[in-house]
């Protein structure tokens, strides 16, 4: 049975079996991957540089610019893991979703439900203990995603509904929910904006010591080897895998695609919750409209530039994370206009995922 785990981890890694010949295969195929990354990175630095020459800016001048904002000092560094911390969360529990070719676009809508029941929780719970406060709410903020996924999942198991329609205007529904939320029932008393009260002080979330950054980031890189874990060596991560590969195979073997695929979908639903929550008591400290700029949207990258890998996702949540704040550091030193930075982000995740076509071809 380990063999054959093995063998559905991924459909596009060779086996490269216990004789030496197929070990020193596969180092050479991982070494062509590599490689392929690397020259899609340079070929995105030179693209950008022209592209930034045209704008009348001084690329050499931008891109050091663009690593000191961004790796210049320790403020600088927990600013990305700050953007880090929800794109790793939700990242992981799309990737688990993608392995089985379940495509939740809803992740966003998750996120925010997630935020709302959470941040809900928070503030009228009569919790005043931090160590009993947090988890119970980073629970409700999870449930709250993973129910809003559920209905995805459901509605494809039951109906055949199409899971890219449905969690996509789902997204809709939860953000309108959460505006009508924090002008209505949840609005400060006191306040002039359409926002809900602060979060109690045992709602807050302390920093990782010696960094400025929340311990949700903590939480994210605790659940990298347990995402890890259960999709190579548990049933559920080898038929997660198998129906990713083979759905009518997955059937035939007696395995319940429909559950299947609602559990799937409540699993990611569940991690982008968590994010959710994460975000309402660590930067934003109350419910506000403006909980992500589309963390739920971008983690769809970072998922796919990982290739579903737990840490891989890491990796690409950093890359993402850094090449957000770096656009807005040379967006404000070389005075670029911030389309232009939208688009040198745009073409390092394009040339890296078309890297890694490349790559799974050669192979």
């Amino acid at each position: 049975m380990t063999t054959t785990v093995d063998a559905v981890d991924s459909p596009d890694r060779p086996d490269p079996g216990r004789t030496g010949t197929g070990r020193a295969a596969g180092w050479s195929s991982r070494l062509g991957s590599l490689g392929l990354s690397a020259a899609a990175i340079a070929a995105a630095f030179v693209l950008g540089g022209i592209l930034l020459a045209l704008a009348g800016a001084n690329p050499f001048q931008a891109y050091a610019d663009m690593l000191s904002g961004t790796f210049g000092s320790r403020f600088d560094f927990s600013l990305v893991l700050v953007e880090t911390a929800p794109l790793l969360l939700i990242g992981l529990g799309l990737a688990v979703a993608f392995r089985a070719r379940v495509w939740n676009i809803g992740a966003e809508g998750q996120l925010l439900m997630g935020a709302l029941a959470g941040g809900a929780f928070a503030i009228y719970a009569p919790i005043n203990s931090r160590a009993v406060m947090i988890p119970a709410a980073c629970l409700v903020g999870a449930a709250a995603g993973g129910a809003w996924g559920w209905v995805v999942g459901f509605l494809r198991a039951r109906w055949s509904v199409n899971e890219v329609i449905s969690s996509l205007l789902l997204n809709y529904v939860a953000l309108r929910t959460l505006e009508y939320t924090i002008r209505k029932p949840l609005r400060d008393p006191v306040g002039f904006q359409p926002v809900s009260e602060t979060l109690p002080d045992p709602a807050r979330l302390p920093d990782v010591p010696g960094l400025r950054v929340h311990i949700g980031l903590l939480i994210g890189l605790g659940l990298i080897p347990v995402v890890a874990y259960v999709m190579r060596r548990t049933p559920f991560g080898f038929h997660t895998r198998m129906m990713g590969l083979n759905r009518d195979a997955t059937e035939a073997a007696g395995v319940r695609t429909g559950r299947l695929i609602t559990a799937v979908m409540v699993v990611s639903g569940a991690f982008a919750g968590m994010a959710g929550i994460l975000q309402v008591m660590g930067p934003e400290s109350r419910l506000t409209g403006n909980i992500s700029p589309g963390f739920g949207f971008t983690a769809i990258i970072v998922a796919l530039v990982a290739r579903m890998r737990p840490v891989g996702v890491l990796l690409a949540a950093m890359l993402i994370g850094a090449l957000t704040l770096g656009g807005d550091v040379i967006q404000r030193t070389q005075q670029v206009p911030r389309v232009l930075t939208i688009v040198i982000q745009a073409l390092f995740v394009l040339l890296i995922l078309v890297a890694d076509r490349l790559g799974r071809r050669s192979r």
